[in-house]
């Protein structure tokens, strides 16, 4: 590599990113992994906000009813 702190190539259907390894901790790179994940999700997706509403609702009874033996001690 040169003085630039990344190169993008291109090979077929991939993407190759270099760069040093102690320009980004770890956990950091892999949070904004997560994110494009995230987001190649989000851009396929044909849920309307109406269903995702209705997901995070379904998410959130779900999650409570494992976790509220620890609020409310049932």
């Amino acid at each position: 590599m040169s003085d630039q702190i990344y190169n993008i190539t291109v090979e077929n259907q991939d993407l190759i990113i270099r760069f040093k390894k102690d320009i980004i901790e770890l956990d950091t790179l892999k949070k904004f992994l997560d994110y494009l994940e995230l987001e190649s999700f989000r851009k396929k997706s044909s849920m309307t906000i109406a269903q995702a509403e209705a997901l995070a609702k379904e998410i959130d009874i779900d999650v409570w009813s494992n976790i509220k033996h620890k609020f409310v001690g049932e």
